[in-house]
This record gives structure tokens, C-alpha cells and sequence, in this order.
């Protein structure tokens, strides 16, 4: 069986006409400002249930961008060719990184009195809700940590530096399919594509040099990416509650993070199949191999989410109790920690078992979406016990602010993908992996999808 002649010239070319679909456009506009408004409102209504809305937002968009970089990174690294037709859409989530950081920067400034442990915190009951002699032995602990201006310096030095190393991969990921695209536009190529090209000509030579940079620092951006999301995970959500601590909480947060990257590139790539021009390149194949990817990260972030919680419960020492207990035990949030466990793990581990489902795209990404949501409650449930500690749970805080930053979040998402997809081929377009390998063969029961 040989493979069908790839031809890149329709994913080129439409470059020339692609637009917005006007209802994706409104919609991610208007999710933009439901955002800003409940930013907005929620600081007048509860500013610190705000701030704490604020961190769920940015540790979600960063664990989408800086994961879908991972994806690509993984992608070129193992040779993959199931994932090629939607490694550009990775890399325009990917681009979406700087902006985050950003914002997080902007966070940094004006928010970080939201965390129990900054001097002038506005969290009720004082620096970290304790006792004076625990909040002694807190800050004697970690003095140096747990500083404004360390915590500031780390953040903005480590996480730019991540960027950094993602703009220069994704320079290299983009120069020869620009090119190649350029070669064939012309003059009718957008005017940025120079600044990625710069002075190159010849496809091969730039496509070659490009595996080789792409391969080198796909190695630096696994490390880097370990380290600093484990930073990430311990300055903005773990020392929300100074006192505990977990080992595995900085792997599990990155590797729920790239989940989270599969499951919104997937479900991104799937709803724009048409418009991107992606059908007859992302096959039921495809999504079938994507599926059971998140199958596998479905039970690795069931397995490591237990192996945090099995210690605490066995050792039962009250640091670390506190932090479950709080979360699952107590009325006003163990129902939502029932909620995140079906999303997260019961209901995606037992569709994903059907190799049907993973091929039919409208309840593939039905379900995509159920764990997204299911992602954002749990961050929700990580963040906001913190810094809340009122009696029942403020169903006007959470449907009001917190859904309304996350919605703004994924508004400012969207807006920014969709447009940087009509000024750039939607498919790594010079990738002779793009191609489906010779040798590949795709099961199907009794023939069917």
C-alpha cells in the first residue's frame, strides 16, 4: 500500500481567503467581555474570590499554551505523523504564550495580595489564617520564599525565560513552511512572514535545518517546561496554603496541563475542520490515536492524584490533612470535588474505552469539552478553599466571577488562534511527515468508523 501524493497547495492558498466565521468572531468577542465584566463586578462583589478567579484563569491558559508547545515538541521529537495535521494549531495556542505572560506579569503587580502570606494581604483573618506561633514558624521556614519580591523575580525570570525558548522553536517550526508558502503567494503573502523568513530561499536547506533546531531544543523545552510549570504549581496554587506541601503536586500539575493542551487542541481542530480546511487531513484515525492519548493521561492524572491523596490519608499528619479534608470532606466543596472526580477521570475513562467514540466527532468532542470543564473545576477546587473560608458556597461568586473569567479566558484564547490561523497555512505545509507512512495500517471494527 503506498501513500497518496501530499499536496499542500489548497492549505497554501487559502491563506488568500480565509476569514473569521462572523459567529466564532462575535462569540469569542463577546466572551472577551463577559470576562472583563465579571473582573470587573467581582471586585466590587468579592475582590479576593476575584484575584483567586484571576489565578485559576491564568494557571489554565498557561497549561493550554505552554502544553500545546509540548505537544508539538513531542510530536517532532518521537516522529509522530498521527499528530501532524494538528501540530499547527498546537503552535498557534503555543503563540498565545507571551500574551499570557503578560498578563501574569500585570498579575504579579496589582494581585499578589491575594496570597495569605504577603504582609499586606486582603485575605480575611491575617497572614495565612493561623495561629502566631504557626505563622512563627511558617516565616522561619521560608523567609526567603515567601517574599514579595522573590516570588515576583522567580516568576517573571523563569516563565520568560520558558517563553523565550518557545518563540525561538516556534520560529523554527514556522520559517520553512512560511517560505514555502511565500514561494508559491508571492507578492500576495502577508508582509510579516519576513520577520520568520528572513533572508532564506531555499525550502529543503530551511526544512533541514529546522529538524535539526526543532530536535535540540525540544530536549531543553522538556526540562525547562518540568521545572518552571512545577514553579508555577508551588508559587501560584501550593503556597496559597503555605503549610502544605506534596512532592508530585509540580509533575502532576504539568502533566495535567499538557492533558488539558490535548484536549483543547482537539477540540479547537475538530469544530474548525471545515473552516481550517482540515478534513481530509485529520481522519477518525487521527482522532482515534488522540483519544487514546487522553485515555492514557486520563489514568495517569487519576493515578497521581491518588498517589498524593493515599499518603495524606495513611500519615494523617494535620499540615498535610487539612488541605484534603478541607476540599473533600467539608459540605460547601465536597461536591464539587465528587463533580471533578466523574469529569476527570469516571466518565472520560469509560468512554474512551469505545473505540467508536474516539472516531466520531461530534461526541469526541462533546466529551473533549466535559473535560475541559472538568479541568476547570479542579483548578477552581485547588485555588479557591485557600482564600475562601465562609460557611456555605457562593454560588453567586463562582456562576458570576469565576465562570465569567474562565469564559473571558478561553474569548481571549480563541480571538487570538482564529486570527493568526487566517494569516498562516493551517497544516506544517513543508513537514514530509505530514504524509501518512506507507507501513501505516488503521484497524476498523466490521469496517465502520
Amino acid at each position: 500500500m503506498s501513500a497518496a501524493p501530499l499536496d499542500v497547495n489548497a492549505a497554501i492558498d487559502a491563506v488568500l481567503t480565509r476569514k473569521v466565521p462572523m459567529p466564532v468572531m462575535a462569540g469569542a468577542a463577546g466572551a472577551v467581555v463577559i470576562g472583563l465584566l465579571a473582573f470587573v463586578a467581582g471586585l466590587f462583589i468579592d475582590p479576593v474570590w476575584t484575584w483567586g478567579a484571576v489565578i485559576v484563569g491564568l494557571v489554565y491558559l498557561i497549561g493550554i499554551s505552554q502544553g500545546a508547545i509540548m505537544f508539538s515538541v513531542v510530536s517532532t521529537l518521537t516522529w509522530a505523523r498521527w499528530s501532524r495535521p494538528m501540530k499547527r494549531v498546537a503552535e498557534t495556542f503555543g503563540l498565545f504564550m507571551p500574551v499570557v505572560y503578560l498578563a501574569l506579569v500585570l498579575f504579579l503587580i496589582v494581585g499578589l495580595r491575594v496570597f495569605p502570606w504577603h504582609p499586606s494581604t486582603i485575605v480575611e483573618g491575617g497572614p495565612v489564617h493561623l495561629a502566631p506561633e504557626s505563622i512563627a514558624v511558617l516565616f522561619a521556614a521560608k523567609p526567603f520564599w515567601l517574599s514579595p519580591g522573590t516570588f515576583i523575580a522567580r516568576q517573571v525570570l523563569g516563565v520568560g525565560f520558558m517563553v523565550l525558548l518557545d518563540l525561538i522553536y516556534l520560529r523554527s517550526s514556522l520559517r520553512p513552511d512560511l517560505l514555502m508558502a511565500k514561494l508559491r503567494l508571492g507578492d500576495k503573502a502577508p508582509g510579516w512572514w519576513n520577520m520568520v523568513i528572513g533572508g532564506a530561499t531555499d525550502v529543503a536547506k530551511e526544512r533541514e535545518a529546522s529538524d535539526k533546531l526543532q530536535a535540540g531544543l525540544g530536549v531543553v523545552l522538556g526540562f525547562t517546561y518540568a521545572f518552571i510549570m512545577s514553579m508555577i504549581a508551588f508559587d501560584l496554587i501550593m503556597s496559597l496554603s503555605p503549610l502544605w506541601y506534596s512532592n508530585m503536586f509540580g509533575g502532576w500539575f504539568f502533566a495535567s496541563s499538557f492533558w488539558l493542551a490535548m484536549q483543547s487542541i482537539g477540540v479547537f481542530s475538530l469544530i474548525g475542520l471545515d473552516w481550517l480546511g482540515l478534513r481530509g487531513w485529520i481522519k477518525p484515525s487521527h482522532t482515534h490515536d488522540l483519544g487514546k492519548m487522553l485515555l492514557a493521561f486520563t489514568m495517569a492524572w487519576a493515578y497521581m492524584t491518588f498517589s498524593q491523596i493515599l499518603p495524606i490519608y495513611y500519615t494523617n499528619m494535620p499540615e498535610e490533612t487539612d488541605f484534603l479534608m478541607l476540599r473533600i470532606v467539608l459540605p460547601q466543596w465536597g461536591p464539587m470535588a465528587r463533580v471533578v472526580a466523574v469529569m476527570c477521570f469516571i466518565m472520560p475513562f469509560t468512554v474512551l474505552l469505545s473505540r467508536g467514540i474516539k472516531k466520531m466527532r461530534g461526541p469526541f468532542v462533546a466529551l473533549m469539552l466535559c473535560m475541559m470543564l472538568g479541568v476547570f473545576l479542579e483548578r477552581t477546587l485547588l485555588v479557591m478553599p485557600s482564600i475562601f473560608k465562609g460557611p456555605d458556597f457562593p454560588w453567586v461568586n463562582f456562576l458570576v466571577i469565576s465562570l465569567g473569567v474562565w469564559i473571558g479566558c478561553l474569548g481571549a484564547l480563541v480571538t487570538f488562534a482564529t486570527q493568526m490561523l487566517t494569516r498562516m497555512p493551517a497544516l506544517p505545509v513543508s513537514d514530509p511527515k505530514l504524509e501518512t507512512h506507507s507501513w501505516d495500517v488503521h484497524v476498523h471494527a466490521h469496517g465502520a468508523h
